[in-house]
């Protein structure tokens, strides 16, 4: 059962260490039943199988990390990713995300990336009040935290949106928090990275989560795919995180209610269509059917290998 203390004044001090450098849980030479208590409190310690390792997932202000060891061995890594579900709305596709969760499970995925507007917004913007089943931000929350609820092994990874972040604007808590804490509570691992960009490393490779621009998602002014290329100039192909250098192989944008893959310079960049149909249900030319992506890659010592994205739909949920 998780705890929320330490009793042991070894572990907390080692867990703090731990948070604000990120190390296994050897180096800190910690006793079996220390690490056992550290394991018990937080979610953020996992075993290593390969290496037979305890080490811990560390956040930071702005992005989250997933430590991983440089593998000699080829890794093969799969996620789900998602976006733009606005939970709270009536235009939410509920039963295409419920049975793109089951389908992932079935397909032994366990990692979620959702790259933001989990939520469908505040009541008292313009044009939200409309659409909205779900007013308050617990209410929004309660609907996601539902749902999840039914898929504890997965490993959930959300930014936020502009509609996530509309709440704190309206001077009221940003939904996702209360996602991560009812689920949280429940013992399911959800991580609230409050961005809307975030950096995760997978195997020794980077992938980037980032809602969009600001821009507005349904204008026809410019081409998503270009949009999406201007960004990837903007930012370049690296990053570094706790002075070290990371290669940047895969970037998932959220916002863009498009479903796209392309690849530039190495860098696979993917979005989905989200979870949202248009207004009533219909969907207008030159938009996409509500879609997730399951994608599959090959790393080996921070190199990918191979990588595949598979777009995901509910074609027997579609209104035509």
């Amino acid at each position: 059962m998780k705890k929320d203390f330490l009793t042991s004044e070894k572990a907390t001090n080692a867990l703090s260490k731990m948070r604000s450098k990120a190390c296994t849980l050897e180096e800190l030479e910690l006793k079996k039943e220390e690490i056992d208590e550290l394991i018990s409190a937080t979610g953020n310690i996992n075993y290593n199988s390969l290496d037979k390792t305890y080490y811990i997932t560390k956040f930071n202000e702005n992005n989250y990390e997933i430590i991983s060891f440089s593998n000699k061995e080829k890794i093969t890594e799969k996620w789900l990713e998602i976006s733009d579900i606005y939970f709270g709305s009536k235009f939410c596709d509920y039963d295409t995300l419920a049975y793109i969760l089951q389908l992932a499970k079935e397909e032994e995925i366990t990692n979620v990336h959702i790259a933001g507007d989990l939520c469908a917004g505040h009541s008292s913007y313009k044009k939200q009040e409309m659409y909205l089943t779900a007013k308050t931000a617990q209410e929004q929350a309660d609907i996601a935290i539902k749902l999840f609820s039914k898929y504890p092994d997965f490993k959930y990874y959300c930014i936020n949106g502009e509609r996530d972040l509309s709440f704190e604007k309206g001077d009221s808590i940003n939904p996702i928090i209360l996602v991560q804490r009812g689920l949280n509570e429940k013992g399911i691992e959800f991580h609230h990275i409050n961005e809307m960009v975030a950096n995760l490393v997978i195997d020794g490779v980077v992938k980037r989560i980032q809602h969009g621009n600001g821009k507005q998602a349904y204008t026809k002014s410019y081409k998503i795919e270009k949009e999406m290329w201007q960004q990837f100039e903007n930012m370049g192909d690296n990053v570094i995180i706790e002075n070290r250098n990371y290669n940047i192989g895969f970037v998932q944008f959220g916002h863009y209610h498009v479903n796209c893959y392309q690849r530039l310079g190495g860098i696979n960049i993917t979005s989905t269509a989200g979870m949202v149909f248009d207004d009533k249900g219909v969907l207008k030319e030159n938009t996409s059917y509500p879609s997730a992506k399951f994608t599959t890659a090959v790393i080996q010592k921070g190199k990918i290998l191979k990588f595949e994205t598979e777009t995901i739909t509910n074609s027997k949920n579609i209104i035509m």
